[in-house]
């Protein structure tokens, strides 16, 4: 069996990277902000842009700290940040052990940093492949690489894990400790978003064993 799963905000902390980020840009241009609220309201689905207006900046400040963010957000030293779920490797450690093939698919702009951070984090090789897409058009290609195979499930975190699971008839698996909230997911039609990865690894596995 094979299953896929994605990384930020699923295996990896979301919040770390992000957050700290967008803080120290807002604070080049004297901007404070309420990190607790911002990420409040990106995990209900809001855009970081999006979500700095409806703090109260205007549209100038708002872009600028975004186009800033994008810029950065994946450079070497914000990507140190990122931690692993205290549970992600004896959940992956569970798949190995049962012989499920896993498949990494993930939206990130630069493939070769990715590998780094996989080896730095040591979870690498629990992956028989790794899928980078591009995150400006993460549905349609992690939708293609569902396609060629079949998978038993994709574990995710976002609706572009659940719109690409959903146009190829791969059953999901949705966390709900990372980029959005349970009350998010259940409103895109998610069928009991997880709280953690081990409630996802015994989901998957009940399922398994009822077949």
């Amino acid at each position: 069996m094979i299953y896929a799963f994605d990384l930020d905000g699923t295996l990896i902390t979301a919040r770390q990277r992000q957050m700290t980020l967008l803080r120290a840009v807002a604070k080049r241009i004297d901007v404070h902000l309420v990190e607790d609220a911002v990420w409040q309201k990106k995990r209900e689905g809001i855009s970081t842009w999006a979500a700095l207006l409806e703090m109260g900046l205007n549209e100038d400040k708002a872009k600028e700290i975004t186009s800033a963010w994008i810029q950065e957000i994946e450079t070497p030293y914000w990507l140190s940040l990122d931690t692993l779920f205290g549970d992600t490797v004896t959940v992956l450690d569970s798949f190995r052990k049962t012989g499920k093939t896993l498949i990494l698919l993930t939206a990130r702009q630069n493939r070769r940093l990715l590998l780094q951070q996989l080896s730095r984090l040591g979870i690498r090789d629990y992956f028989k492949s790794v899928e980078c897409v591009s995150p400006f058009c993460a549905v349609d290609e992690k939708s293609n690489v569902l396609s060629r195979h079949s998978f038993a499930g994709f574990v995710g975190d976002s609706e572009t894990d659940f719109a690409a699971a959903n146009r190829t008839g791969t059953p999901f698996y949705a966390i709900s400790t990372g980029q959005r909230s349970p009350t998010f997911l259940a409103g895109l039609g998610v069928d009991r978003p997880h709280s953690s990865l081990l409630e996802v690894r015994d989901a998957i596995f009940g399922a398994v064993l009822d077949k």
